[in-house]
């Protein structure tokens, strides 16, 4: 019968799991059950007083590609939930997000930040998070508008 295992780093970040034919006495390596193990999402949480914890980021745009005259907008939400995909209400902290290359703390409201891209220059840009569990981005492409 397999054995089925988180593998842990230094700080009980979870970067692998794993199927093992023998038990293994480790407390780098946490058993987990057959769903957990097929489950990716375990990937990247923090073992945590007997728990698996973690912030990750989904980002949902209203539309994929905006205009390159300083009007049209793109609204993006960043939405923070928990490993199993529950969005966390009580998280109001402060993310760090880059938009081309440009860094600012953004203040979440009840596990939701909402952003909006406007630009004059075409070209493609990336949004994404920074200091989660499991950062996401989004590319955002701007179109000539002439």
């Amino acid at each position: 019968m397999p054995n089925y295992y988180a593998e842990l780093d230094g700080e009980g970040k979870v970067f692998a799991v794993s199927e093992l034919a023998g038990v293994v006495d480790s407390p780098l390596m946490i058993p987990i059950t057959f769903e957990q193990y097929q489950d990716r999402r375990l990937l990247f949480t923090r073992f945590v007083e007997g728990k698996f914890q973690g912030t990750f980021a989904r980002i949902e745009a209203d539309k994929s590609a905006i205009a390159a005259t300083g009007e049209d907008t793109l609204t993006a939400r960043i939405i923070v939930n928990d490993w199993e995909g529950n969005v966390l209400d009580n998280y109001n902290e402060v993310i760090q997000v880059e938009l081309n290359g440009v860094r600012q703390p953004v203040k979440a409201e009840k596990g939701v930040v909402n952003i909006t891209v406007t630009s004059e220059e075409p070209g493609a840009f990336v949004l994404k998070t920074h200091g989660l569990d499991r950062n996401v981005e989004l590319k955002v492409v701007v179109t000539d508008a002439g």
